[in-house]
């Protein structure tokens, strides 16, 4: 630190406690009161909803994906063996069974 003398360490001090507290309006603290409680309300109930929501949408996508799996399973099985053998003579194919 740099060396002071008395006097000026006085006038500094001086200086500082002749300083004024500066207040807030009236209504600051009411009004961030208010916002921060709003934050609280909006977490507390957005919190738990996301993960039952996810967990519902994914069930529901599974389910509908695996009834349209078995769809498409079902109708490759029910292609006839003409139309197989069509397809491959197209192509100058033939099928083996």
């Amino acid at each position: 630190m740099k060396n002071m003398s008395n006097e000026q360490f006085e006038h500094e001090i001086n200086i500082i406690s002749n300083l004024k507290e500066v207040g807030a309006p009236n209504f600051f603290y009411t009004r961030l009161k208010a916002r921060m409680e709003k934050e609280n309300l909006s977490n507390e109930l957005a919190n738990p909803l996301k993960p039952i929501l996810v967990i519902c949408a994914l069930t529901l996508f599974l389910f509908i994906n695996s009834l349209l799996l078995k769809n498409d399973s079902n109708i490759v099985n029910t292609n006839s063996s003409q139309e197989m053998e069509a397809f491959a003579a197209s192509y100058d194919q033939t099928i083996s069974n």
